[in-house]
Formats: C-alpha cells, structure tokens, sequence
C-alpha cells in the first residue's frame, strides 16, 4: 500500500493535467517525481516501449503551466535524461534508458530514431585528410563522446547524440567537398601553436569572414578563409615554424695568425663583441697554443669556421737590404746634388752633373746600375733604380776612397710588420742627481741617475706589399751623434736629423735616402823632425793646422718579396756569396791604423760575420786558406 500511493498521487495529478477530447495539448506540472514512475507515464503517453536499466534511479521536477504538444512532451524526457547523465539506446521495438557511461558499448550504429538518443556512427572520409579533420572535429564534440580515427580504412569512428553526429557529419562533409577547404589545419613541427598565433595574428591583415585559432592539444594552427589567404599563411608558418638554433663549439689552431689579433677581426665581422650578438655567438682568443674557440649556432658555426681559415695564411716577407755609407763632400764642394729624382731609365726628375773626369761615386752608382764594370767619368742622377745589379753597387761603393761603408745590413720581416736596423752606440746620460743635506754644509750620499740611450743611426721600415707586387714603404731615419759640447745643464750635447716619408718601390728596386750633412773639425800637428826640437828657433818649424769639413750620410733601401721557402733559401745563399765578395773589396784606408792581416793567419778577414750567409761558406773560406775541415757534424747533406 505504501508502494502505490506515490504512483497513485501521480496518476492522480497527470489525469488532471490531461486535455480534454480533441484536445491535443497535455499540462505538466510535476513535483519530485520519481523518474521510474516519469518514465512510465512518458511510455503511456508516447506508446513507446522502454526498459530502464537497473542503476536508473532520481526524481523529476517539472514546471509547465502553459500545456504543450505532445511530441514536446518527449525532448522534455530527453533533457530530463540527459540532466541525469542518462540516455537512450533504441532498439527494435524497445529503447533502453542507461547511464551515459555504457552507452557507447550499447548504441546500434543506425540512423533511425529521435536526435536525443545515444549512438555509434562510422563516417567514411579521405585517408590522406583524416589527420586534418581529426585536429578540425575534436575540439567540437563534448567530453561524453568519442572519436576514433581508422587511418587504414579512411574512417572516423564517432560515439555521440544523435543529433550531434549529424552536426559533425555535416561538418565533415564540408571540409571534404574539395581540395579547397574553406578551413585548413597546419599542424606545427618545431614551433608552438599558442606561442606563434599572435605572431601570426599581428602579420595576417584577416579579411571578412576568416579567421586564425590554435589548437594547443594538437599544435595545430587552424586557418579559415579564402584559398589565398589560407596560402599565404601556410607559407608564414613554414617560415617561422623552424628547429630551435642548437649551439655548437669549435677550435680553430692557427698556423700564421695571431689568436688575438684574428679574433678581434672575427668579431667585427659578425658583428659581436665578448658574447653579445647574433645567437650569442662567441670568438674566444687562447694566446698558449695560439687557437680560437669559436661557439655558434650549427649553421653558421661552419661559414666562421672557413672565414678563419681563409684569414690564416701564410703571409709574404720583405726581405730589406740597406747600404750605409759616409761621402766626403771635399770632392763635391762644386757640385750641387739635389735628392728626390731617379737614376738613368726611371721616370722622375733629378739632377745631373759632370765630375770634370774625377772618379767618383756616382759614376760608380750609374755604372753598377746600368752592369756595367765601374770606371771613372761621366754624370749620373740620384734618387731610385729598376736595376737588380745590387752586388756591383756594393763592389763600386767599397772600392771608392772618397767613401767609407759603414754597414750592409739586411732584415727579413712579415709584410706590413715594422723592422728596425740600429748602428748606434748606447752612451750613458746623467739624467737627474740627488743628495742628502743634514746639518753638515757638505751634501751626505750624492748619487745620480744615469739613462743609457743609442746614438748613431736608426731606421725603422715598415712594408706593405701591394696587389701589383709593388712595394709601399713607410721610412723613418734618425741620426744623432755627440756634438762633444756640454750644455747648462751638465749633460752632453747631441745633435739629431730625423727623416721620415712614404715611398712606393718596385720589388727589387734601389731608393736611396740621403742628404744628412755633418760638419767635422780635425786638428793635424804639423812639424819638422829634429829642428821642431829646437828651443826658441823650433816654433818656427811646427804648428797646427784645423781641417773642417762635411761628410754625407747615404743610405740604399732594396726591399725584395720572399714568398715560400725556396726564395728565401735562394736569398740566403746570394747574400752569402756578396757579403763573401763584399768582404775581398774593403782595403783599409789607413794601413797605419788598420794593418793588412795575412790570410794565412785570419780566415774570415774583413768579412762581416752579422750577415747571414749558407753553410758552405765557412767550410769554402776553411779549405781555400788551408785550413782544417770542419767536423762532420757540423756539415749539412754532406757538403
């Protein structure tokens, strides 16, 4: 009895609600109804069959005052159902009420019945697009359903409401109906979906009726629009859709560059400094093994790389030959030389003059120059020479008596590296004195300061070898010497001529620079032996007598490329050979002074053992004056 009364109140309250006859329309009005009783008066009314599973419990609150149709009636229990989390499965002849949960295990998979029921639909597709719907359709069913790609087969397997599935299928059946979608996925590769669409938002100009979303589940950027927009933003997303830069570390040993030096051109020309740059590329000097460590993105680490390599060649030499030598300028006391023309064939100015048949050093110079044995006579022109006779300038220097050679130094230097010849002496300076005063007048502890400096001649000679295998070279010539004059001060007097000019030389050709003048004093005792002696009377047969006179600083340049080691051994070697003839040529000017020393006695007389000269020299010098062989291993291959 207490079962029946619920349904009874019920009945009671849904016969009232029932329209009259030919009245269509029903009235509800319905408060905390159980829903097994709902169910069955929906059955009556609906002459529907249905079996209600077991776990289906809950109540029902309708509120209808105004009567509605009766086909209304039933989307009512649908909702009523669906606010339940339950569903209906249809079958034949009977529909079965179950949880939403193991409604896709029951659905039939056909297309009759009402939208609101529960079924399993496979929607044929393209097999070559069923990624894109998959990324397309996900995001639009509820979470209640399930989607199910059959790659193999081209089928989306799809677990849903009736009349969801039919909103998805129409939905797939447009994004199928022709190669130009009005919707496009792009799924991402390296890039993020959420990260790249404001970037792509910011660079679409959208127009009307498109539209650009992500999908980050997928990682997918979604398009909708005309083909040519949804083209062009394909192509944006290749572009920037790119591997993240991935660095890469490299060391790079040098072979003729300087790690620091290199490294700071590198870094200039990527535009970079200590780690600041273009994907924080990184030029590190390591002066120990003379190296680079070079870290950059994987690809540019390669593109550095080979730009280091092509910097770090071997670079060319200048080999400097320099010919320094005094003239008395006695002999040229009528002449007026004027320096900054060329010798006879190069093009230029500069001043003959005729020597009135004396032997003199520019007739020499001229001769030399031209190949020619030297001999006396004729003019000549002061300045540079395109002629390689460098040995017989030598030769005519060291035979003329109206000068004196005072060095022939020869440097080998990198190009464009600075190298400096000094013929000087290092002469103390008092530079300062200090004492300590007490109470005693006299200073206690006096001492000085004494700096050393050179003075006599220095060149420095800078070369830069040019693309036509000329040779540009920035000269700078200082001479000091002691004026033997004490000044105010206490120190002594130096006198100083400095030159400094920028000349371009052919390799291999002769530029002098000259023209600093000294005036010399020399006081000669003059007397008769014996009667000089003589008291009173002797005055008469002696006396001094002061000689004044200029002497002329000359200095010869020959710069010569040496490009690989067979030229500088060939240049070692003809050095030897002129330093060995130079050496035979030198007489001294005072046999009083500088006596004659017999070969026999002295086997490398007169030759200046500063200049480089091969390894056979000494043994020839050796063996042509009789002397013992070298031991063998001081031989080289043999020889």
């Amino acid at each position: 009895m207490t079962r029946i009364a619920p349904f009874l109140c019920v009945f009671l309250a849904f016969l009232a609600a029932m329209p009259r006859a030919g009245d269509a329309q029903i009235r509800l009005d319905l408060r905390d109804v159980d829903l097994r009783s709902f169910v069955q008066l929906v059955s009556e009314e609906t002459e529907r069959n249905f079996l209600v599973d077991p776990s289906v419990t809950g109540t029902v609150t309708v509120f209808a005052p105004t009567p509605v149709e009766p086909a209304t009636v039933y989307e009512i229990f649908l909702n009523i159902l669906e606010l339940n989390d339950l569903t209906i499965v249809e079958g034949d002849g009977i529909d079965r009420i179950v949880p939403l949960g193991s409604a896709r295990q029951l659905s039939p998979g056909s297309d009759r019945g009402r939208g609101g029921a529960f079924e399993t639909r496979a929607i044929q597709v393209d097999a070559s697009d069923i990624v894109e719907i998959m990324d397309v359709v996900e995001p639009l069913i509820p979470p209640d359903a399930m989607l199910t790609p059959i790659p193999s087969a081209g089928l989306l397997v799809l677990s849903d409401r009736r009349e969801n599935i039919a909103r998805i299928e129409a939905l797939i059946t447009r994004l199928g109906e022709s190669r130009d979608r009005s919707v496009e996925a792009i799924r991402l590769t390296h890039g993020r979906a959420e990260e790249l669409l404001p970037v792509l938002q910011a660079v679409a100009n959208t127009p009307a009726g498109a539209s650009i979303s992500a999908d980050s589940r997928a990682n997918t950027i979604v398009v909708s629009g005309p083909s040519e927009f949804r083209t062009r933003m394909r192509n944006v997303v290749s572009q920037l859709d790119l591997p993240q830069q991935r660095s890469v570390s490299r060391v790079v040993r040098l072979n003729y560059a300087d790690a620091r030096e290199l490294s700071e051109v590198v870094r200039q020309s990527i535009g970079t400094s200590d780690g600041e740059g273009p994907a924080a590329i990184t030029v590190v000097a390591e002066p120990q093994s003379n190296a680079l460590l070079i870290v950059a993105p994987s690809d540019r680490i390669d593109s550095i790389t080979q730009s280091v390599r092509e910097l770090d060649v071997r670079p060319s030499q200048v080999l400097i030959e320099a010919v320094i030598f005094e003239v008395s300028a006695e002999n040229f006391s009528d002449l007026s030389v004027q320096f900054g023309g060329v010798l006879n064939d190069v093009i230029g100015g500069g001043t003959s003059f005729q020597l009135d048949g004396r032997s003199s050093l520019i007739t020499l110079i001229s001769a030399a120059m031209d190949g020619e044995a030297p001999n006396p006579g004729g003019g000549g022109f002061l300045g540079a020479s395109d002629r390689r006779s460098f040995a017989a300038l030598l030769t005519a220097i060291a035979r003329e008596r109206s000068t004196r050679l005072l060095s022939t130094p020869a440097v080998l230097t990198l190009n464009n590296q600075e190298a400096e010849i000094i013929v000087a002496q290092n002469v103390p300076f008092v530079t300062g004195t200090f004492a300590t005063v007490g109470d005693s007048p006299v200073p206690e502890r006096p001492f000085q300061t004494i700096e050393r400096q050179d003075v006599g001649l220095t060149l420095r000679v800078r070369p830069q070898i040019t693309q036509d295998e000329t040779v540009r070279l920035q000269i700078e010539q200082e001479v000091s010497n002691l004026t033997g004059t004490t000044s105010a001060a206490g120190g002594e007097v130096t006198a100083r001529r400095r030159l400094s000019t920028n000349a371009l030389v052919g390799d291999g050709h002769v530029i002098i620079l000259g023209g600093l003048i000294e005036d010399s004093s020399r006081t000669n005792n003059e007397r008769v032996p014996g009667l000089s002696n003589l008291p009173i009377l002797g005055a008469l047969f002696r006396g001094n007598a002061v000689q004044e006179g200029q002497r002329v600083l000359l200095i010869m340049l020959r710069p010569r490329t040496v490009a690989n080691d067979r030229e500088a051994t060939q240049i070692t070697r003809e050095i030897a050979r002129r330093s060995e003839d130079l050496s035979r040529q030198i007489n001294p000017r005072n046999d009083s002074v500088y006596p004659q020393v017999e070969r026999s006695g002295f086997p490398f007389d007169g030759v200046d053992l500063n200049q480089p000269f091969d390894e056979t020299y000494v043994d020839r010098a050796v063996r042509d004056r009789l002397f013992p062989a070298l031991p063998p291993r001081l031989l080289v291959d043999g020889q």
